[in-house]
C-alpha cells in the first residue's frame, strides 16, 4: 500500500481536490505541503493506533541474554507486549519485566512479540490488513479533529470504527444445534 494513494484517498474525504494534482505533479506551495505534513502525520497515528489496539504487528527474535537480562533496547523493533518467550528447546521461559530490561531463566530465548511500527513518509509503502479506505477513514478523523471541527471528526470517527469492527471481528463457523423431527 503507497502512503501517498491513501494520503489521497483522504484529501477526497476532506475536500482538499487540489492537493491531489499538487501530489501527483509534486508542485506543492508552502501552505500545502503544511497540509500534508499534517497529512502524513495523521497517517502514523492511524497505523500506530490500529497496531497498539486493534491488529498487533508480532515479530519473533533470537536473543543472547547478558547474566539472564534482555535491555529494551537491544529489541530490532518497539517493543509494545511480550506474546511469548521461549528457550532453545521450545519450552516456555519465565521472565519478569521491569522499567528497562527483562529477567529470563535461560541463556538463549526466542521472544514474541507486538511492536509498534516505525514512522513513514509520504513516498514509502507499507503492508497492512487494512484496506486504503479505512486507513483514509482514520486520517480524515485526525485531520479534522486537527482542525477543531470536532463534528466532522466525530462521524468519521464512527466510521473508522465500524469498518474497523467489521473487519476484525471473529469468522467462524455457525453451529445450529440439531433439531429432532415431530
Amino acid at each position: 500500500m503507497q502512503v501517498k494513494d491513501v494520503i489521497k484517498l483522504a484529501c477526497e474525504m476532506t475536500d482538499n481536490n487540489d492537493l491531489i494534482d499538487a501530489i501527483d505533479n509534486n508542485n506543492l506551495t508552502d501552505d500545502e505541503q503544511v497540509t500534508i505534513d499534517c497529512l502524513v502525520g495523521c497517517f502514523n497515528l492511524i497505523n500506530n493506533e490500529v497496531a497498539s489496539e486493534y491488529i498487533p504487528l508480532l515479530h519473533k527474535e533470537t536473543m543472547k541474554t547478558q547474566n539472564f537480562k534482555i535491555n529494551f533496547d537491544d529489541f530490532s523493533k518497539k517493543m509494545l507486549e511480550i506474546i511469548s518467550i521461549k528457550d532453545k528447546f521450545e519450552r516456555n521461559v519465565k521472565y519478569k519485566q521491569f522499567d528497562n530490561y527483562l529477567m529470563t531463566n535461560a541463556n538463549e530465548v526466542e521472544i514474541i512479540y507486538s511492536y509498534l511500527p516505525e514512522d513513514v513518509g509520504i513516498n514509502n509503502e507499507i503492508s497492512s490488513l487494512l484496506p486504503e479506505r479505512v486507513f483514509a477513514y482514520g486520517i480524515t478523523r485526525e485531520y479534522f479533529f486537527m482542525q477543531s471541527m470536532f463534528d466532522d471528526a466525530q462521524l468519521w470517527d464512527s466510521r473508522f470504527k465500524n469498518s474497523l469492527r467489521v473487519l476484525t471481528r471473529k469468522k467462524g463457523e455457525i453451529k445450529m444445534p440439531k433439531r429432532s423431527f415431530l
